[in-house]
């Protein structure tokens, strides 16, 4: 696909051509050029686009800037969610993000580690008498829904029951106040399939209670003072989405970038122990989350950009991440690179919860998926993504294997 954008008046048709499927497999080169006019003026100056490492970094990571998107010119009439962690602002934000942490700690990270170890070689144990398997639905899903599971308490036999709702709901990250999303309606009531669920499910846990997370959050609640019902629904429903989303898009990513580049693959085969700095780099080459809105509430300025209060920015974590005045040679996928410093965590008060977790699930699946699968090659014509814009995610990879080595 040839890809021009000519200058800041033209940031709209940018845009949608980001936003458009035919982009989906491939939105690096329009990143690429959108970088290099960032940052770019749209809605007549009412959103403006961030696209370089260092520009994302002050926004991020500035104690002024906001989430809830009602507080932007472009977002009056967007819709209410003041339950989730995803559009609050301190102190609604700092008090429901301390109570979820806990679940997140190194302590707690490092207790699971054993069962990712386990689940992996059981998934790569059932592919052993196969020649090929599809890399999301045999392999980068099932981790980190199960560990999701086990965290939260959710019985990994009924996550078939949320897993397609889950996945509708991320069409709400696409932000229609940027361009028209026609599956709002849908991931609305995929929002509403899931807290139907819950409900049910933390009915059921009131009376069992255990040591999981959502058990914690329903003690929490039932106390009355530090989580509303609201609140730990919309909670639990981010987690189920986001705990287990991003990691299988982040594994899947980095088995795509592995098999394009065989010398990496080789690299990593011989030096396994390279498993979580080819975690990052599959982070910060693929980005699971390709970008970020933030409403500014004061003047700022952005490289050499006066904003003013009101202003939505979207801040383009997958360009941001590939910025060669940041990372040399920014385009090459490079397990040695360690780059722990990306944004596809984000950065500031909002750096994702689950990171360290969903970096041990990747660097561990990466590091088995390079020593363990023999000749790994992708199946022609295999690969296609889903429709989401900011989720992107692999929607098929078939590999061919010449058989599973021994754990």
């Amino acid at each position: 696909m040839t890809t021009t954008v000519a200058s800041r008046r033209d940031a709209e048709s940018a845009l949608a051509e980001l936003f458009a499927p035919e982009s989906r497999p491939n939105p690096y080169a329009l990143l690429r050029e959108l970088r290099a006019e960032t940052p770019l003026v749209a809605k007549n100056g009412d959103l403006v686009v961030i696209a370089r490492y260092a520009d994302a970094q002050r926004v991020l990571r500035d104690p002024s800037v906001r989430n809830d998107p009602k507080l932007s010119r472009l977002g009056r009439n967007h819709p209410d969610r003041p339950e989730s962690l995803l559009f609050l602002d301190p102190p609604s934000h700092t008090r429901i993000r301390r109570l979820v942490s806990k679940a997140f700690t190194p302590r707690v990270v490092a207790s699971v580690e054993p069962q990712i170890h386990e689940i992996i070689a059981e998934l790569l144990e059932n592919l052993s008498g196969r020649t090929e398997f599809d890399v999301v639905r045999d392999f980068a899903l099932p981790l980190p829904v199960r560990i999701m599971c086990l965290l939260l308490g959710i019985p990994v036999e009924e996550y078939g029951d949320f897993e397609p709702a889950a996945r509708r709901l991320g069409r709400v990250l696409d932000f229609s106040m940027v361009v028209p999303n026609n599956d709002l309606d849908d991931a609305e009531g995929a929002r509403n399939e899931l807290q139907d669920y819950l409900k049910d499910l933390i009915a059921r846990r009131r009376g069992n209670l255990g040591e999981d997370l959502l058990s914690r959050l329903i003690q929490v609640e039932e106390q009355g003072e530090m989580l509303t019902e609201g609140e730990l629904l919309a909670t639990s429903v981010l987690l189920m989405v986001a705990g287990h989303e991003t990691t299988a898009n982040m594994i899947a990513n980095g088995v795509l970038a592995l098999t394009r580049n065989p010398d990496e693959l080789a690299r990593l085969r011989a030096e396994p122990g390279l498993g979580m700095s080819a975690a990052d780099e599959s982070l910060r080459y693929d980005a699971p989350i390709q970008f970020v809105m933030r409403i500014a509430t004061k003047d700022m300025d952005v490289n050499g950009m006066h904003i003013t209060p009101g202003t939505a920015m979207l801040v383009l974590l997958a360009s941001a991440n590939r910025d060669p005045e940041h990372y040399p040679d920014a385009e090459r996928f490079d397990v040695g690179r360690g780059a722990a410093d990306h944004l596809a965590f984000s950065a500031g008060a909002h750096f994702c919860l689950a990171a360290a977790l969903g970096r041990a699930e990747g660097a561990a699946a990466l590091s088995a998926f390079a020593t363990r699968v023999i000749d790994p090659v992708l199946e022609p014509g295999s690969l296609s993504y889903r429709s989401n814009v900011n989720l992107r995610g692999i929607q098929h990879l078939t590999v061919r294997h010449s058989g599973i080595r021994p754990d």
